[in-house]
Order: structure tokens, then sequence, then C-alpha cells
């Protein structure tokens, strides 16, 4: 059985964060989890230059993108045995609310992408468990909406230095029927009902030490859950 690393593209902007990403698969390592990559085989939302911010007249595919942080080994999602794995981890990055769903334009009212969902709810049904990072917690609510489960999340917290508007998004997450807590960098929030894990991550104005070290701590509270 294997830890499954959902991936949405390569890049903070228009797919999954690079560096939370890496973490992820060095965390699992050190800790003697297996994984296995995937991703959506079809178009992400736009490209973004890195560099100047503004969006690019290409196309890229999600698949491929992601191919580059997974060093080519990378299953489509379509293609994933999810009898096979024992977990699920999802790095954030705008991937993961404007190519595995659409909550970068709509928010709340938004959907997420169905075989995301599925894999989610294929989870939680289980008690696989999850851990949800950065802005991909935003998944995990949407996909439980309407549903009996109600998880426990967190995207970060208003009391620290962030360029997001964390109470807003917190409310957001709250309207579908998550419950949301604040936590710092230096904390995760634990659904021990669900084995859901989250941790803020970027969401926060971190170094990228203060980020290793939070999805360490998430990683860990996996292996005990696993």
């Amino acid at each position: 059985m294997k830890t499954a690393v959902l991936l949405s593209g390569c890049g903070v902007y228009d797919g999954a964060e690079i560096h939370e990403s890496t973490f992820v698969l060095l965390a699992l390592s050190q800790k003697k989890l297996d994984f296995i990559c995937t991703a959506p085989n079809i178009k992400q939302h736009h490209v973004i230059n890195h560099t100047s911010g503004e969006e690019m007249n290409e196309e890229r595919n999600i698949l491929v993108e992601s191919a580059r942080i997974a060093r080519g080994e990378v299953v489509s999602l379509s293609k994933l045995d999810k009898d096979t794995i024992s977990s699920l981890v999802i790095p954030g990055g705008f991937g993961s609310a404007k190519n595995l769903s659409n909550w970068a334009f709509k928010g709340q009212n938004g959907e997420v992408l169905q075989e995301v969902k599925d894999l989610i709810l294929h989870c939680v049904e289980n008690k696989k468990p999850i851990v949800a990072l950065c802005i991909s917690p935003t998944l995990i609510a949407k996909s439980l909406e309407g549903t009996d489960n109600h998880a426990l999340l967190t995207l970060g917290t208003s009391s620290e230095k962030s360029e997001y508007n964390i109470a807003e998004i917190h409310d957001s997450v709250s309207s579908v029927g998550a419950t949301t807590i604040n936590k710092s960098i230096k904390e995760i929030c634990v659904d021990e009902n669900l084995k859901i894990i989250s941790a803020p991550c970027y969401m926060m104005d971190a170094k990228m030490d203060e980020v290793y070290a939070n999805i360490k701590n998430a990683i860990d509270k996996l292996s005990e859950l696993v």
C-alpha cells in the first residue's frame, strides 16, 4: 500500500506549489512511507509566467506538468487503483483551486473535479488518512459538502501575517459544512474522527524552513495514523 500524492501541475500560481510538493516527498521518504504521485490527465486552467504573474497564451497538461515534480513517475488519476493506496496527501498551490477545483473563481459555490472528489470520498469512507496542505483543505470541505461527514480543518490563522484573508476563507469553508480552527505555521490541525490532517504552509507568511517543519509535522502524524 502506498500514499497517493495528488499533484495539480507545477508552479505555485497555476499548479502544485513546488516547495510543498517536494517537502512532502522528502518527509514521506524519511518516514519510509512508499508513495505514488498522481494527477488528472487534463488541461490546466491557464498558464502563468512566474516571473511577472501574467497569463501566457499557451496550454499545458496537468499530468505532464506534474511529471516535472515526480521526475516522470506519475500516474493519471483516472488510472489510479484506489484500493492500493493507504492514504492521500494533497500539496497546495493555486492548482488546487484552479485545476482540481474552481474555488479560486467561485469560492464555496464552485465544484471539485469529479475524479478528485471521488478519491477524497474513497479515503474518508474507508478511513484512509488524508493530509491537506495550504489551500487544499477547500477540496476536502467541498467534497464532503452535503454528506454526514463534517471535517475539522485549518487554512492558517488571522492572528499572524498572511497575504490572504484567512478569516474570510475560513468563513467560506465553514459555509459548506466544515469546522475551521486557527493554526499557526508551527501547528497542524488533526481531525481524529475522519483522520484528516491539515497544515497552513504557505497560506501564512512563512519561511521555507518553517514550511518544511510544518509539513514534516503533518507527515509524522500521518505515519502514526496509517
